[in-house]
Protein backbone atom coordinates (compact mmCIF):
# COMPACT_ATOMS: atom_id res chain seq x y z
CA UNK A 1 0.00 0.00 0.00
CA UNK A 2 1.32 3.35 -0.81
CA UNK A 3 1.91 6.14 2.01
CA UNK A 4 -0.86 7.93 0.16
CA UNK A 5 -3.39 5.42 0.23
CA UNK A 6 -2.45 4.91 3.98
CA UNK A 7 -3.03 8.48 4.96
CA UNK A 8 -6.51 8.05 3.20
CA UNK A 9 -7.04 5.13 4.86
CA UNK A 10 -6.32 7.13 8.26
CA UNK A 11 -9.04 9.59 7.83
CA UNK A 12 -11.37 7.30 6.82
CA UNK A 13 -12.53 9.41 3.31
CA UNK A 14 -12.75 6.00 1.54
CA UNK A 15 -15.10 4.99 3.74
CA UNK A 16 -18.11 7.63 4.05
CA UNK A 17 -20.34 6.52 5.99
CA UNK A 18 -19.60 8.61 9.00
CA UNK A 19 -18.92 11.68 7.39
CA UNK A 20 -22.54 10.89 6.30
CA UNK A 21 -23.62 10.15 9.60
CA UNK A 22 -22.39 13.51 11.14
CA UNK A 23 -23.11 15.49 7.73
CA UNK A 24 -27.13 14.80 7.33
CA UNK A 25 -28.01 16.02 10.66
CA UNK A 26 -26.02 19.30 10.41
CA UNK A 27 -27.54 20.01 7.17
CA UNK A 28 -30.83 19.34 8.70
CA UNK A 29 -29.80 21.77 11.45
CA UNK A 30 -28.90 24.14 8.68
CA UNK A 31 -32.10 24.04 7.23
CA UNK A 32 -33.92 24.58 10.39
CA UNK A 33 -32.15 27.22 10.99
CA UNK A 34 -32.34 29.02 7.58
CA UNK A 35 -36.00 28.44 7.40
CA UNK A 36 -35.37 27.35 3.86
CA UNK A 37 -32.35 27.42 1.56
CA UNK A 38 -29.31 28.48 3.14
CA UNK A 39 -26.43 30.69 2.17
CA UNK A 40 -24.65 29.14 -0.52
CA UNK A 41 -21.40 30.18 1.31
CA UNK A 42 -22.41 29.08 4.50
CA UNK A 43 -23.88 25.69 2.92
CA UNK A 44 -20.29 24.83 1.41
CA UNK A 45 -18.25 25.65 4.49
CA UNK A 46 -20.33 23.02 6.47
CA UNK A 47 -20.02 20.97 3.90
CA UNK A 48 -15.80 21.07 3.82
CA UNK A 49 -15.96 21.62 7.82
CA UNK A 50 -17.92 18.15 7.77
CA UNK A 51 -15.72 16.59 6.04
CA UNK A 52 -12.33 17.93 7.76
CA UNK A 53 -13.44 17.41 10.81
CA UNK A 54 -14.51 13.48 10.87
CA UNK A 55 -11.17 13.02 9.08
CA UNK A 56 -9.53 14.65 11.85
CA UNK A 57 -11.22 12.66 14.66
CA UNK A 58 -10.42 9.14 12.72
CA UNK A 59 -6.79 10.42 12.87
CA UNK A 60 -7.32 11.25 16.32
CA UNK A 61 -8.87 8.11 17.26
CA UNK A 62 -6.57 5.65 15.59
CA UNK A 63 -3.37 7.58 17.09
CA UNK A 64 -5.31 6.76 20.75
CA UNK A 65 -6.37 4.00 20.13
CA UNK A 66 -2.90 2.95 18.44
CA UNK A 67 -1.69 0.32 21.65
CA UNK A 68 -5.13 -1.40 21.56
CA UNK A 69 -6.17 -1.77 17.81
CA UNK A 70 -3.43 -4.64 17.53
CA UNK A 71 -5.31 -6.82 19.92
CA UNK A 72 -8.50 -6.10 18.00
CA UNK A 73 -9.29 -8.33 14.35
CA UNK A 74 -11.37 -5.28 12.87
CA UNK A 75 -8.79 -3.02 13.50
CA UNK A 76 -5.24 -4.86 13.82
CA UNK A 77 -4.31 -3.54 10.24
CA UNK A 78 -4.96 0.29 10.67
CA UNK A 79 -2.06 2.44 8.98
CA UNK A 80 -0.84 3.58 12.45
CA UNK A 81 -0.87 -0.18 14.07
CA UNK A 82 0.19 -1.86 11.29
CA UNK A 83 3.44 0.79 10.91
CA UNK A 84 2.16 2.44 7.18
CA UNK A 85 2.21 5.82 8.85
CA UNK A 86 3.85 7.12 11.59
CA UNK A 87 2.52 9.28 14.62
CA UNK A 88 4.42 11.35 14.16
CA UNK A 89 2.86 11.70 10.66
CA UNK A 90 -0.24 11.35 11.68
CA UNK A 91 -0.04 14.14 13.79
CA UNK A 92 1.33 16.12 11.22
CA UNK A 93 -1.97 15.27 9.50
CA UNK A 94 -4.18 16.02 12.28
CA UNK A 95 -2.82 19.75 12.61
CA UNK A 96 -3.29 19.58 8.94
CA UNK A 97 -6.86 19.11 9.25
CA UNK A 98 -7.83 21.41 12.27
CA UNK A 99 -6.25 24.27 10.58
CA UNK A 100 -7.77 23.42 7.52
CA UNK A 101 -10.95 23.28 9.90
CA UNK A 102 -10.11 26.61 11.34
CA UNK A 103 -9.44 28.77 8.20
CA UNK A 104 -13.18 27.54 7.39
CA UNK A 105 -14.79 28.67 10.64
CA UNK A 106 -12.69 32.00 10.98
CA UNK A 107 -15.35 33.22 8.37
CA UNK A 108 -18.23 32.62 10.55
CA UNK A 109 -19.49 35.01 13.20
CA UNK A 110 -17.80 35.13 16.60
CA UNK A 111 -20.61 32.70 18.20
CA UNK A 112 -19.57 30.12 16.34
CA UNK A 113 -16.40 30.22 16.67
CA UNK A 114 -16.22 30.02 19.95
CA UNK A 115 -18.52 27.14 19.69
CA UNK A 116 -16.02 24.99 17.45
CA UNK A 117 -13.19 25.25 20.05
CA UNK A 118 -15.58 23.04 22.05
CA UNK A 119 -16.51 20.86 19.12
CA UNK A 120 -13.00 20.32 18.69
CA UNK A 121 -12.64 19.69 22.19
CA UNK A 122 -14.90 16.80 22.26
CA UNK A 123 -13.26 15.45 18.79
CA UNK A 124 -9.92 15.09 20.29
CA UNK A 125 -11.28 13.46 23.64
CA UNK A 126 -13.96 11.11 22.06
CA UNK A 127 -11.20 8.59 21.17
CA UNK A 128 -10.20 8.47 25.32
CA UNK A 129 -13.93 8.34 26.63
CA UNK A 130 -14.28 4.71 25.98
CA UNK A 131 -11.60 4.46 29.05
CA UNK A 132 -13.79 6.34 31.02
CA UNK A 133 -17.11 6.73 30.69
CA UNK A 134 -19.25 3.87 31.19
CA UNK A 135 -21.43 4.96 27.58
CA UNK A 136 -19.12 6.58 25.35
CA UNK A 137 -21.90 6.42 22.60
CA UNK A 138 -23.49 9.10 24.36
CA UNK A 139 -20.12 10.88 24.24
CA UNK A 140 -20.15 10.67 20.27
CA UNK A 141 -23.70 11.89 20.10
CA UNK A 142 -22.88 15.44 21.75
CA UNK A 143 -19.29 15.24 19.70
CA UNK A 144 -21.22 14.71 16.75
CA UNK A 145 -24.21 17.25 17.25
CA UNK A 146 -21.53 20.29 17.75
CA UNK A 147 -22.99 20.68 13.25
CA UNK A 148 -25.98 21.42 14.80
CA UNK A 149 -25.32 24.37 17.10
CA UNK A 150 -22.75 25.62 14.85
CA UNK A 151 -25.32 25.89 12.37
CA UNK A 152 -28.11 27.43 14.12
CA UNK A 153 -25.11 30.30 15.56
CA UNK A 154 -23.71 31.04 11.97
CA UNK A 155 -27.21 31.61 10.36
CA UNK A 156 -29.16 33.07 13.57
CA UNK A 157 -26.47 34.46 16.00
CA UNK A 158 -28.01 32.05 18.47
CA UNK A 159 -28.75 28.95 20.56
CA UNK A 160 -33.01 28.74 20.00
CA UNK A 161 -34.93 25.72 21.75
CA UNK A 162 -35.55 23.55 18.47
CA UNK A 163 -31.77 23.97 17.91
CA UNK A 164 -31.36 22.43 21.41
CA UNK A 165 -34.07 19.96 21.01
CA UNK A 166 -32.55 18.80 17.60
CA UNK A 167 -28.95 18.32 19.36
CA UNK A 168 -30.69 16.41 21.69
CA UNK A 169 -32.04 14.04 18.97
CA UNK A 170 -29.14 13.49 17.76
CA UNK A 171 -27.47 12.21 20.82
CA UNK A 172 -30.40 9.89 20.98
CA UNK A 173 -29.44 9.15 17.49
CA UNK A 174 -25.47 8.07 17.54
CA UNK A 175 -26.24 5.83 20.49
CA UNK A 176 -28.46 3.95 18.73
CA UNK A 177 -26.33 3.48 15.43
CA UNK A 178 -23.21 3.46 17.44
CA UNK A 179 -24.32 0.62 19.93
CA UNK A 180 -25.58 -1.33 16.81
CA UNK A 181 -21.85 -0.28 15.66
CA UNK A 182 -20.26 -1.79 19.10
CA UNK A 183 -21.56 -5.13 19.26
CA UNK A 184 -19.31 -6.35 17.14
CA UNK A 185 -16.61 -5.31 19.41
CA UNK A 186 -17.79 -7.01 22.55
CA UNK A 187 -15.81 -9.17 22.96
CA UNK A 188 -12.64 -7.83 22.13
CA UNK A 189 -13.65 -4.37 24.53
CA UNK A 190 -14.13 -6.89 27.49
CA UNK A 191 -10.67 -7.96 26.85
CA UNK A 192 -9.12 -4.68 26.57
CA UNK A 193 -11.49 -3.88 29.27
CA UNK A 194 -12.63 -0.44 27.97
CA UNK A 195 -16.57 0.57 27.74
CA UNK A 196 -18.94 0.47 25.42
CA UNK A 197 -22.84 0.38 25.63
CA UNK A 198 -23.56 -2.96 24.67
CA UNK A 199 -21.34 -4.02 27.37
CA UNK A 200 -23.11 -2.09 29.80
CA UNK A 201 -26.39 -3.00 28.69
CA UNK A 202 -25.33 -6.44 27.71
CA UNK A 203 -29.00 -8.73 26.79
CA UNK A 204 -30.66 -5.37 26.91
CA UNK A 205 -29.00 -3.37 24.58
CA UNK A 206 -31.21 -4.22 21.82
CA UNK A 207 -34.55 -2.56 24.00
CA UNK A 208 -31.96 0.34 24.83
CA UNK A 209 -30.84 0.82 21.04
CA UNK A 210 -35.17 0.70 20.44
CA UNK A 211 -35.74 3.18 23.62
CA UNK A 212 -33.35 5.81 22.40
CA UNK A 213 -34.51 5.57 18.61
CA UNK A 214 -38.38 6.11 19.89
CA UNK A 215 -36.55 9.33 22.41
CA UNK A 216 -34.91 10.76 18.90
CA UNK A 217 -38.40 10.43 16.91
CA UNK A 218 -40.04 11.97 19.96
CA UNK A 219 -37.74 15.06 20.24
CA UNK A 220 -38.12 15.19 15.93
CA UNK A 221 -42.14 15.20 15.88
CA UNK A 222 -41.68 17.70 19.08
CA UNK A 223 -39.62 19.78 16.26
CA UNK A 224 -42.23 19.40 13.72
CA UNK A 225 -45.18 20.65 16.11
CA UNK A 226 -43.17 23.72 17.49
CA UNK A 227 -42.70 24.68 13.55
CA UNK A 228 -45.82 23.33 12.67
CA UNK A 229 -44.48 21.66 9.71
CA UNK A 230 -46.84 19.78 7.28
CA UNK A 231 -47.48 16.42 6.85
CA UNK A 232 -44.75 15.24 4.45
CA UNK A 233 -42.60 16.14 7.39
CA UNK A 234 -44.30 13.25 9.36
CA UNK A 235 -44.60 10.84 6.14
CA UNK A 236 -40.43 11.16 6.33
CA UNK A 237 -40.12 10.71 9.28
CA UNK A 238 -42.31 7.54 9.73
CA UNK A 239 -40.47 6.00 6.50
CA UNK A 240 -37.18 6.82 8.79
CA UNK A 241 -39.00 5.17 11.75
CA UNK A 242 -39.52 1.88 9.68
CA UNK A 243 -36.00 1.72 8.26
CA UNK A 244 -34.93 1.95 12.34
CA UNK A 245 -37.62 -0.84 13.79
CA UNK A 246 -36.30 -2.94 10.97
CA UNK A 247 -32.84 -2.82 11.89
CA UNK A 248 -34.08 -3.56 15.48
CA UNK A 249 -35.56 -6.34 14.44
CA UNK A 250 -33.15 -7.73 11.92
CA UNK A 251 -30.16 -7.31 15.13
CA UNK A 252 -32.66 -8.90 17.60
CA UNK A 253 -30.28 -11.54 18.13
CA UNK A 254 -27.17 -9.44 18.75
CA UNK A 255 -25.70 -11.09 15.63
CA UNK A 256 -22.63 -9.00 14.91
CA UNK A 257 -23.56 -8.80 10.84
CA UNK A 258 -26.98 -8.10 11.25
CA UNK A 259 -26.04 -5.28 13.61
CA UNK A 260 -23.47 -3.69 11.45
CA UNK A 261 -25.93 -3.78 8.59
CA UNK A 262 -28.53 -1.90 10.83
CA UNK A 263 -25.59 0.40 11.35
CA UNK A 264 -25.50 1.16 8.26
CA UNK A 265 -29.07 1.42 7.29
CA UNK A 266 -28.69 5.08 9.93
CA UNK A 267 -27.88 6.80 6.25
CA UNK A 268 -30.91 6.53 5.04
CA UNK A 269 -32.65 7.00 8.53
CA UNK A 270 -30.57 10.19 7.99
CA UNK A 271 -31.51 10.91 4.62
CA UNK A 272 -35.43 10.49 5.50
CA UNK A 273 -34.87 13.01 8.50
CA UNK A 274 -32.89 15.76 6.36
CA UNK A 275 -35.37 15.35 3.16
CA UNK A 276 -38.18 15.76 5.80
CA UNK A 277 -36.32 19.60 6.66
CA UNK A 278 -36.13 19.86 3.15
CA UNK A 279 -39.88 19.13 2.51
CA UNK A 280 -40.76 22.42 4.77
CA UNK A 281 -38.97 25.00 1.78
Amino acid sequence: MSKFNALINLTRINKPIGIFLLLWPTLSGLWLASEGIPNIKIFIIFILGTILMRSAGCVANDLADRNLDSFVKRTENRPITSGLVSPQNAIILLLLLLILSFLLVIQLNYLTICISFFAVLFSLTYPFSKRFFTIPQLYLGVTFGFGILMAFSAVQNKIPLEALILFIANIFWAFSYDSHYAISDMEDDKKLNIYSAPLTFNNQIILMITLSYFLMFLNLFIIGILKEFTISYYILLILAIVISMYGCFKSRHMEPYENFKAFLRNNYVGVMIFAGFLSQI
